[in-house]
């Protein structure tokens, strides 16, 4: 009778074995990727064509609110930092596997539950007005919902407007809100609660970085209506941070309107009262090129009650073409190119030298020779 091999040389034949297979499957494996929370989700990847209601052997009705409840839980438990950024990133990846009208009813639901936990980042806007970071779970959801579900995020919207009393969540429901609805009701309800948010005090005694951030829905809405509340922030001495953010408003407001802003706040001088120096910066920005801000720079010159320190200012700073670069909730930064700027120079220059042989700007001589000499060296 044979004898079997050695029991030694059977296990160390099947050891081998084992280890091709792992090594075999590690190679033909793909390795796995992971989208920042503000990817564009590609529709061909959902599986939106599964009717409403309907079950997948891989996801089954009420699979999604469960794994987010799961999650949301993991969130709420994290001891720790990098505990806290792996539950939000497994939550991503739960929001992005199941189907739009599902992903976004489970999340309507998990707000309703009112569930939160913080999440140890900051307030973050990156690409698209999405958020790169979120500080609360409660936003995160928001956001995702604005990115997966713009017409529920709207809706959900109002909702976050009447009844909570996060800046945050307002900021991130103020976006969603003109993103999602671009009806006339939805405008004025906008308008509406944007000045709400400008005029809470107790928001703006601590102010967070989305309370801030929310300022930019006043450049989205455009107009005049809110510059009493900005004009009233920005003479917030002490409270650098929101006057910072009402007068990058303000600004952004006269870049993108120049004669319709500049008109209001000439017609009313008590909103820079203090800030005087400020509402030069503001003038600087005008384009003496156009007929019509060409008589609101002449009138803002020539008025008796323009003190000296206003006047230089603005013939420290004109022409203003400095903008300021940064990722808003709604609206793209105001660039300009080269040949505009050049435009406008040589149009300023032409303007300067007419008003300087004219005697009724006697008064702000030396203040256009300084302009007039900057302009010659920009225009060389």
């Amino acid at each position: 009778m044979r004898q079997g091999p050695p029991k030694l040389i059977v296990f160390l034949i099947l050891a081998f074995l084992v280890a091709t297979i792992a090594v075999w499957m590690a190679l033909n494996r793909k390795p796995a990727t992971i989208a920042p929370w503000n990817a564009p989700v590609d529709p061909a990847e959902r599986s939106d064509s599964q009717p409403s209601g309907a079950q997948t052997a891989t996801q089954p009705v009420g699979g999604t609110e469960a794994r987010l409840k799961t999650v949301a839980g993991s969130l709420i438990q994290a001891a720790g930092a990098v505990e806290r950024v792996q539950a939000l990133e497994a939550l991503r990846r739960a929001l992005e596997s199941g189907a739009t009208n599902e992903v976004s009813a489970a999340i309507r639901r998990l707000l309703d539950s009112r569930t939160d936990a913080p999440t140890g980042l900051e307030f973050k806007i990156g690409g698209k007005g999405l958020l790169a970071e979120a500080p609360t779970l409660r936003t995160f959801l928001l956001d995702q919902l604005g990115r997966i579900d713009p017409s529920a995020a709207a809706d959900y919207a109002r909702l976050i407007l009447n009844d909570s009393n996060s800046p945050d969540e307002w900021a991130v429901a103020l976006r969603n809100l003109a993103r999602g609805d671009v009806s006339l009701g939805a405008r004025t309800l906008l308008a509406d609660k944007t000045a709400e948010l400008l005029n809470n005090e107790l928001w703006q005694q601590d102010p967070s970085v989305g309370f801030l951030e929310a300022f930019d829905t006043a450049v989205f809405l455009g107009g005049t209506s809110l510059l009493p509340a900005l004009s009233d922030l920005v003479r917030e001495k002490d409270n650098r941070a929101v006057a910072h953010a009402a007068f990058l408003t303000l600004d952004r407001l006269v870049i993108n309107q120049p004669a319709e802003v500049l008109s209001a706040i000439e017609q009313h001088p008590d909103w820079m009262q203090g800030r005087e120096e400020t509402r030069a910066n503001y003038f600087a920005r005008a384009d003496l090129g156009d007929e019509g801000q060409r008589r609101l720079i002449e009138s803002y010159l020539l008025d008796p009650n323009r003190g000296a320190t206003e006047l230089q200012a603005f013939a420290g700073v004109f022409p203003n073409a400095n903008f300021m670069i940064s990722q808003n909730l709604l609206t793209d930064p105001a660039m300009m190119d080269g040949a505009t700027l050049a435009r406008r120079d040589k149009a300023a220059l032409a303007v300067v030298e007419e008003w300087l042989a004219e005697r009724r700007f006697e008064k702000v001589k030396p203040e256009l020779q300084k302009i007039r000499s900057r302009l010659v060296e920009f225009t060389k």
